[in-house]
């Protein structure tokens, strides 16, 4: 439990570390081990169980969402911008990536998150779902829908956190990323 502000959670705070692991389970290296969660999460988790002697073969994992993390970009993951039958140039919304000093098209059909590995601004993800919230960005300026709000914690809307796996805009809109 990293966040557990405003809750009842009266156990251990923190992320989880080779010392936890090894105080909370006896008999460890006999047991079987059963992750889910974001694959960073589970790979982190991996290496240090391995480090306190658990068989690999003894370890089990399950995501609930890609598998593999982050997909590569292909070229053509931005849709380039349409010119109406006037011959008039439709300009498309642009991301503003803040910290990264680039930017990016938001296509109707894309999500900040897309925009950014087509850039190269690394956002962590896992899901793409919305429902892990390791996306979680601060939208500096602008609006954005989201069609799933699972990942976001209580209170982050008030903050301006989006996710940025289902953020989606129809004007300019400015992470913090």
């Amino acid at each position: 439990m990293s966040h557990s502000e405003g809750t009842d959670w009266a156990g251990e705070k923190g992320r989880i570390t080779k010392e936890l692991i090894a105080r909370s389970v006896p008999d460890l290296p006999s047991r079987y081990v059963h992750l889910c969660g974001p694959v960073s999460l589970m790979e982190a988790v991996k290496k240090e169980l391995t480090e306190l002697g658990v068989p690999s073969e003894r370890v089990k994992t399950e995501v609930f969402g890609p598998a593999l993390g982050k997909p590569v970009p292909e070229p053509a993951a931005v849709t380039p911008p349409q010119t109406p039958p006037a011959g008039t140039p439709v300009a498309l919304p642009t991301v503003s990536f803040a910290r990264s000093h680039k930017a990016a098209p938001l296509p109707p059909d894309k999500t900040v998150l897309d925009a950014a590995d087509a850039v190269g601004v690394p956002i962590d993800n896992s899901c793409r779902v919305g429902t892990c919230g390791l996306c979680r960005v601060k939208l500096l300026s602008g609006t954005v829908t989201m069609a799933v709000e699972d990942g976001l914690e209580p209170g982050d809307k008030e903050k301006n956190i989006v996710l940025a796996c289902q953020a989606k805009a129809a004007a300019d809109v400015s992470v913090e990323a």
